[in-house]
């Protein structure tokens, strides 16, 4: 099996479909929920059992020009409408082939950090949510 290595250049954010300026890491987490199954008076596993699925991230570091943070970007809603706020679509995928390295249909931002630098660069970064993680295998 041959190993591929990709750099930062070689990788594209998606959000909703639209490509996002490139951004500083993107860090995410799958927990397969697979937790050992014990019987009564056991001290030893009889399996190991799948329980719940989780999938978190960040994303750090996209450089913008204006302020507005994601909702100026449409990815987050109003705060007003915090509780009605719908669900995203993200994806990163290799620049060069267009494969998927990961898609995850139903994600919710859930923290938002926005850094004001020198030059009026606003830098933001945000962690994610979601609910089932795909990869190009799955999609297939």
């Amino acid at each position: 099996m041959k190993q591929v290595v990709l750099k930062g250049a070689e990788v594209k954010l998606l959000i909703g479909g639209k490509t996002y300026p490139p951004c500083k890491e993107v860090t995410y987490k799958i927990n397969y929920g697979e937790e050992a199954t014990y019987g009564i008076d056991s001290a030893f596993p009889q399996e190991i059992s799948t329980t719940r699925v989780s999938v978190e991230g960040a994303v750090s570091g996209i450089k913008i020009k204006s302020v507005g943070g994601l909702q100026g970007y449409d990815i987050k809603t109003r705060i007003q409408d915090i509780l009605h706020a719908p669900y995203i679509t993200m994806s990163l995928k290799n620049r060069s082939t267009d494969k998927t390295i990961l898609w995850l249909p139903q994600t919710k931002v859930t923290e938002e950090t926005i850094s004001i630098r020198a030059r009026g660069v606003v830098v933001v970064s945000f962690r994610f949510k979601a609910i089932i993680p795909y990869n190009e295998l799955d999609i297939s």
